[in-house]
């Protein structure tokens, strides 16, 4: 049996996405929530939830096999309209149409968004955004602001997240990644972070016990990574699946 953690607002929402990106027997599927959705307050704060799905496979079928197959039940003896039938299907799979978006087009389409989230939760705050190489960065700052961050940053995260996903509905094959910042909270996050790694790899130094740290995203982990790695005495690695993944500390024998 196979397994998949996904995002969702719900249940039967997971069980889609794993039917649309997978070839899933729906009848075997079965469903452990490891995480249960928000809805947070006027939309700020929303969360998926996080669903571990089991199912087995369903086996591959042939498209065109089950076309000929079916031809030859009714017995229609003209090979070359199955051929053609082949070409169509094939021409529409490779003529899809592509739309080119801009960079200009991604910097509005994330300024719009922020500042219609900022409009709907009612905070007066300015939005810079701009982009270096494959980095569109939105800068959020106000004395309001600061009411958008959450704990540890939970809601600044769930916008940022939005705010590629409003990006991704506008162009699907975009590669651009999205840094959200407010007031200058993540280069303070980060110092605080670096004091929490050094002071638990000293203790896992003097002890030599592994020690396991809080829950962190993939941008905090690798904070704490990059600033132990050239550390004499200690070595670190993830472990645990997202959003409950976190970095553990162990003594360099």
């Amino acid at each position: 049996m196979e397994s998949k953690v996904l995002y969702a607002r719900s249940s039967d929402e997971a069980v889609e996405q794993l039917l649309k990106s997978t070839k899933a027997d729906k009848a075997s599927i079965q469903i452990t929530v490891k995480e249960k959705p928000s809805k947070g307050f006027l939309g700020i704060g929303a969360k998926d939830g996080v669903f571990e799905l089991f199912y087995n496979l369903l086996e591959e079928v042939d498209i065109f096999e089950c076309i000929e197959d079916s031809v030859k039940e009714d017995k229609v003896e003209n090979n070359e309209e199955i051929n053609d039938k082949k070409i169509e299907v094939s021409n529409e799979v490779s003529t899809e149409s592509k739309v080119n978006i801009t960079v200009e087009d991604e910097i509005e389409t994330a300024r719009g968004f922020i500042e219609e989230l900022l409009k709907n939760a009612d905070v007066n705050a300015d939005v810079n955004v701009s982009v270096e190489k494959d980095l569109l960065k939105v800068k959020i700052t106000g004395d309001e602001a600061s009411c958008l961050i959450g704990r540890r940053g939970d809601t600044l995260d769930a916008i940022q997240f939005l705010t590629g996903l409003a990006l991704s509905k506008v162009n699907k094959n975009s590669h651009t990644r999205v840094f959200v910042d407010i007031e200058n909270y993540r280069s303070k996050r980060e110092e605080s972070l670096k004091r929490y790694c050094y002071k638990a790899a000293r203790e896992v130094a003097r002890t030599k016990r592994t020690k396991k740290l809080d829950y962190m995203n993939p941008y905090e982990r690798r904070i704490v990574h990059s600033a132990l790695q050239n550390d004499r005495f200690v070595i670190t690695y993830s472990e645990g699946t997202d959003p409950y993944r976190r970095v553990v500390i162990e003594y360099k024998r």
